[in-house]
């Protein structure tokens, strides 16, 4: 069995029966400035229904990230919970069961650890950025401000947009 493949046969024909079950798989994930090199974390609760095997599980990963504003780059954990039915004959994009009663939660985590990811990240919740003149992080300090630019390479802009 894979780190996430899971036996349920034993659970199959038995409404309300459940098994708990926990497993790791190494996910490269990149969404935006967030990126993941490690092996996730996942529990899940296996419950029998009429339907076939209802998987209720919690996921995490650590991830790197780069603040959209600032580029400040540090590692934070990603987390999030699901809830998938995986079934004997599925139609469609329904998840199976396969033949040989075995669900596979790694398509699952994969998803829904890649939609948990940040697109645009930030450092914190008001990061200030940087300088669009010099590119001083402007958390640290303010700027000082950078004299006249009536003579740079985009004052006619500055001057076409009224600025």
């Amino acid at each position: 069995m894979g780190d996430l493949r899971f036996q349920v046969s034993d659970l199959l024909g038995h409404p309300g029966s459940h098994r708990d079950v926990h497993g790791e798989v190494k996910l490269f994930l990149k969404v935006g400035e967030t990126t993941t090199r490690s092996s996730s974390a996942t529990f899940a609760h296996l419950t029998a229904v009429g339907e076939g095997i209802l998987a209720e599980g919690w996921s995490g990963i650590m991830a790197d990230h780069v603040c959209v504003r600032c580029l400040r780059e540090w590692e934070g954990p990603v987390e999030t919970q699901w809830s998938e039915l995986f079934v004997r004959h599925p139609d469609g994009d329904q998840n199976a069961i396969a033949s040989d009663g075995v669900i596979d939660l790694e398509g699952v985590v994969h998803d829904e650890l890649s939609l948990a990811l940040p697109a645009d990240p930030l450092c914190r919740p008001h990061c200030a950025g940087i300088c669009p003149e010099c590119g001083a992080d402007l958390n640290d300090a303010p700027c000082e401000g950078h004299g006249d630019l009536s003579e740079g390479p985009f004052a006619a802009l500055k001057q076409l947009f009224g600025s």
